[in-house]
């Protein structure tokens, strides 16, 4: 039964989306204090979001530590309320880094949207998001009463009750729905955004594909939804729950990582092409002045960010 062991495969996909989104959002740091010198509300919310990432990744190492991955009838019975415990911690820290990240992306895109249809639909959907999590967060820290029971409920040591599977089942499937909704509402927006611009093809193409980056985490997202099941799935409980972890973790890794890479676009100049100029010297003026960047706050360093300065004149 050994062979059967998945907390091997659990910790390696955990540690190498850790390590890929830990890399790219100290790039991303590096881009905004050494090579643009500003540090926006949507950069301290990458930090957030990879904080709240390492948090939950740690969770997920105890819980494999504690025999998370395995069969039940091959984990000591002490360490099983251990793992659980470890579970339930971990689901509260997937839905709060989620949460972080769709923020990170959304305010990213406020930036550079012209538009106020193109705004208030990115404020509707974080809100909706926020809203919506915030009550699943309280649905998923007190299924159980008390809540001790959750993690203990293999052992005589309480008494309690759960909530109804339907609704656990239920409102996991409605969260996974909304967050797959927004991703694909954040990540087609980019797409609008270009749209109107004086471009060809292949570089509407490249810029919305750079900007629709940060919600390439949808597809995890809607591979996950079939998983659902086993957060309910009361007989190996430690086993059949492996799916719907792989899948929490490489969601919100890979759209941490992706969020990035989005914003490297001044780093990859430096190393392999000519580098912005630095702000306020005389062609950083010439450019500005001969350019229109279509974000909805004018002119300002972001268009140096965003490298929209590269782009012929945007249509409003």
């Amino acid at each position: 039964m050994a062979a059967d062991d998945r907390g091997p495969e659990l910790a390696t996909i955990t540690a190498v989306f850790l390590g890929l989104s830990s890399l790219t959002v100290f790039l991303r740091c590096y881009v905004r204090l050494c090579l643009l010198r500003t540090f926006r509300m949507e950069d301290y919310l990458a930090l957030g979001t990879l904080l709240c990432f390492i948090v939950y990744s740690t969770f997920v190492m105890f819980s494999i530590q504690h025999g998370a991955g395995k069969h039940l009838d091959e984990v000591p019975a002490h360490d099983i309320p251990e793992a659980l415990k470890m579970r339930w911690a971990g689901e509260l820290a997937y839905v709060v880094t989620s949460l972080f990240l769709k923020f990170t992306i959304g305010i990213f895109l406020l930036r550079i949207c012209s538009q106020k249809w193109q705004k208030v639909t990115i404020w509707v959907v974080l809100l909706v998001c926020l809203i919506f999590n915030l009550f699943y967060t309280f649905v998923a820290a007190f299924q159980c009463q008390p809540v001790s029971y959750y993690w203990l409920k293999h052992t005589d040591r309480i008494t309690g009750a759960c909530l109804n599977e339907e609704v656990i089942t239920g409102s996991t499937y409605a969260a996974a729905a909304i967050n797959a909704c927004a991703d694909w509402i954040l990540g087609l927006l980019p797409i609008a955004l270009v749209w109107n611009l004086d471009l060809g093809k292949r570089s509407k193409v490249s810029v919305a594909g750079i900007l629709a980056l940060g919600s390439i985490a949808s597809s995890a997202t809607i591979v996950r939804i079939p998983y659902v099941w086993q957060l309910t799935h009361d007989t190996d409980i430690l086993y059949e729950f492996t799916d719907l972890a792989l899948w929490s973790t490489v969601e919100n890794g890979l759209g941490l990582t992706a969020s990035s890479i989005a914003t490297l676009k001044p780093l990859f100049r430096t190393f392999f092409g000519n580098p912005p100029p630095p702000p306020g010297s005389p062609l950083s003026r010439k450019r500005a002045s001969g350019s229109v960047a279509f974000h909805c706050r004018g002119e300002s360093e972001d268009s140096r960010y965003y490298e929209m300065d590269d782009y012929p004149q945007s249509v409003r």
